[in-house]
This record gives C-alpha cells, structure tokens and sequence, in this order.
C-alpha cells in the first residue's frame, strides 16, 4: 500500500513521496483498463461454466457404489495438478499441429491457431481454467448433494413431483451453499489468474490476453515500476474485495434451511 504512493524503482535506491499520482495514471491507462476487461471476462465465464459443469456432473455421478467413488476422483484429478502443468499440457494440446486441430481435421472441421488467433485466443484460456475448476464445483457440489436429507424426496415424490419439480422446488434450492461457495471461490482465483496465461500465451498476441496480476509483474519486474505496480495490486486488492462481499451478500439471502 505505501509504495503505491510513491515512484519506487528497485534500480535506484531513492524514491519520493507523490500521493495519489499513481492512481491518476492508472485511470487513463488504456492497457489497464483492457487488462481489467480481459480479466473480468476471465472471471465472469469461467464461474458461470465451471458452476454448471461442475452441476451437471455431480448430478450424473450423485449415487453411491463404486462409479461415485472413480467419478469423483476422475473430475477432481485435474484440479490438483499445478496450474503450470495444465497449461503445459494444453499449450502442446492447443498449437496449429495439436491434437484439437487433428481430431478436427478427421470429423472434417478446420482448425485454428487457438492461441495465435485473437478473436479467439481467451475463450482458448478461459475453456483451459474451466477444465481444471471443474473438478472442485463437482466434489462441492457432490457434497452438498449427499446432504439433503432423502426424506424430502420421499415427500415429494408421495406428492406426486416430476424429477424436474423434485430438482426445482428441492434441490436447486438446497444447493445454495454449494452454489456460494464455489462462485467466491472460482471469482477469487479467476481475479488472480496468472499461471495459465502465462504459460499458454504470457499476455499474447501483444495484450490481447494479459491480465491484471500479469500486467503487475510486467509492470513491476520488467519495467522496473514498483511503485506503479503496487498501485495496480492495490486496485486489484479491492476489486476482488468487494466483488467478494457483493457476492456473498446476494448469494447468502436465496441460501434456505431445512
């Protein structure tokens, strides 16, 4: 925080006091600010496709046996790899020779350079988060799923509800929880995403994919700005901050008790 309230450079060991003048750059700071764009777009698609994902497979491997046991290690595997690895893995999947553009080429579909084409090149990271995040929605939801008491469906059912209306007017709501918990924390960590651009892209082509947390380490340890760079995590700081409290606020109202 103080740095950010100064022109701090590691190359020189003096530095000066200038208030809020770092701030005042960042508001016309057109890199910035794309970089916010890219990620809250981040952020914004890979909670909400990680949520239903994550839904729909803990609603297709919510019964209990052995295939419950395999299919939950099976989504969660790739959540417990480094995001470096994941990204190695995909950045060798997703190049013009990979193996995408194979398998397309073979159902005869062109294939496109997935991390050179910019039209295209964030939904390619975005898609990448989500594979690995989906495993975490799945166990929270998995969990929650287990939790509802099975009396509530055995009432339901005397009453003669559809499978829709049993998911409807009992599950979805009693989901809440699980909904809260996996959308602050997939929010949280999209806000702080650095090691799959990094890997996949490193904020390329040009700025098309850079975001914030890598615009600060650009920032901060190649161009030397220190200070400038302290401000920009400081922004960073309240931005998740309040899009966190926002959140919890919204979500924790539709939460019900049984």
């Amino acid at each position: 925080m103080y740095y950010s309230f100064t022109n701090f450079n590691p190359l020189y060991p003096d530095f000066n006091w200038i208030g809020i003048d770092n701030y005042k750059k960042l508001a016309s700071d057109a890199e910035f600010g794309h970089a916010i764009y890219v990620t809250c777009l981040i952020a914004f698609i890979v909670t909400l496709a990680s949520n239903g994902l994550g839904l729909l497979s803990a609603l297709l491997v919510n019964f209990k046996g052995w295939v419950y046991n395999a299919s939950r290690t099976v989504f969660f595997t790739p959540q417990v790899l480094s995001p470096v690895i994941v990204g190695f893995i995909w950045s060798i999947i997703l190049t013009d020779e990979g193996v995408l553009n194979k398998l397309l080429g073979y159902i005869g579909l062109g294939g496109t350079s997935w991390l050179a084409n910019t039209s295209v090149v964030v939904y390619s990271i975005i898609a990448v988060i989500v594979w690995q995040s989906m495993g975490f929605c799945t166990v929270v939801f998995l969990a929650t799923l287990q939790s509802i008491p099975s009396d509530l469906y055995e009432a339901a059912k005397i009453d003669g509800c559809n499978r829709w209306q049993k998911f409807k007017h009992i599950t979805f709501p009693l989901l809440a929880p699980g909904i809260t918990i996996n959308t602050v924390m997939l929010l949280i960590s999209s806000f702080k995403v650095f090691d799959h651009v990094v890997v996949l892209t490193n904020g390329g082509p040009g700025t098309t994919t850079e975001t914030i947390s890598l615009k600060i380490i650009n920032m901060g340890f190649n161009e030397n700005q220190m200070g400038y760079a302290s401000s920009m995590a400081v922004v960073l700081f309240l931005l998740i901050g309040i899009i966190s409290v926002v959140v919890v606020t919204l979500l924790k109202r539709r939460e019900v008790e049984y």
